[in-house]
């Protein structure tokens, strides 16, 4: 591995060798700007020419939020976009939104400040080779990981994209500018209706597939709160699309170690295991996951078919 640097320190991971990608370490990086985009939306660049050229699509970083005791854990965060500089990577942001202790430490950080965080953690967007088109559903700031799934899937050469993209309101709705780089097609919803359209986005995504432009074979990438991934998850299942989803859970070290961020995922046997979302994922099949609730309705199943659940 070579000599590692004091402010560096090189972390296991499990998912990193499946895809051959870089280990994460542990390092400093110095706050470029952090810049409020909604109410209670931030964007962090920070600049680290030594983790950023590691970074690939899909990944995230978990980074300290305080030098104090509380909050104790690291905060998990998508890397939202990686930054260049002479077409040379140099740093990367990532998208929150200020709703506890640890991001709102976040959102007073300033300029000039340096942060800590442990990465690139986690698994990266696997494209089949013969898909030539992407449709990109998030739900929230389920937004974080898009614009550089996007821009990956740009340098692949891939140009039909499309962004489906629903929020609770105005002051949730990341501008489209901050979403998703130039040349996507962005489809916006609000629960309230004061961005856009109101409705939700399962509706965007149902008539992409009514217009035939979602169809199996295209790739799919979501990331959101657990009912809207349950709700993507159906409907596409109905068509026999398959997706890979940008899971989250709360996490106490972010490299497998600690246990903290189990989920359940079925296996081609039919049988349901827990796995790791940081190790494991965060990247899954959306097809596979078992979400809380998802049992009850099975049994249902088996009882209103009159065999055992």
């Amino acid at each position: 591995m070579g000599v590692v640097a004091p402010s560096e320190y090189a972390l296991p991971t499990m998912s990193a060798t499946a895809q051959n990608l870089e280990p994460p370490v542990c390092m400093y990086g110095e706050i470029l700007e952090n810049r409020q985009i909604t109410p209670v939306t931030w964007v962090m660049k920070i600049h680290s020419p030594d983790a950023a050229p590691r970074m690939r699509a899909g990944q995230f970083v978990n980074l300290l939020t305080s030098e104090e005791i509380v909050p104790l854990l690291r905060r998990p965060m998508s890397i939202h976009r990686v930054v260049e500089h002479q077409g040379v990577a140099s740093g990367f942001c990532v998208l929150y939104d200020v709703i506890g202790p640890g991001t709102r430490n976040l959102h007073h950080m300033k300029k000039g400040e340096r942060i800590s965080f442990i990465g690139p953690l986690g698994n990266a967007i696997s494209v089949p080779a013969e898909a030539r088109r992407a449709v990109l559903i998030a739900g929230g700031v389920g937004i974080g990981p898009i614009k550089f799934v996007a821009e990956a899937l740009q340098a692949m050469g891939m140009r039909d994209i499309t962004l489906c993209y629903g929020a609770r309101d105005s002051d949730h709705s990341v501008p489209v500018k901050e979403a998703a780089p130039d040349g996507c097609r962005v489809l916006v919803c609000t629960d309230d209706g004061s961005v856009s359209r109101k409705g939700f986005v399962t509706d965007l995504v149902a008539e992409m597939i009514a217009g035939k432009r979602l169809q199996p074979g295209d790739y799919v990438f979501t990331c959101g709160p657990v009912p809207m991934f349950r709700a993507v998850r159906d409907l596409l299942g109905k068509h026999g699309i398959s997706a890979e989803a940008a899971t989250e859970e709360y996490m106490g070290c972010g490299f497998g170690v600690c246990f903290g961020c189990p989920l359940k995922q079925r296996q081609p046997d039919g049988s349901v295991e827990y796995k790791l979302c940081c190790v494991d994922g965060c990247l899954f099949p959306l097809e596979t996951l078992v979400f809380e609730g998802d049992e009850d309705v099975d049994a249902q199943k088996g009882d209103d078919t009159g065999t055992p659940a």
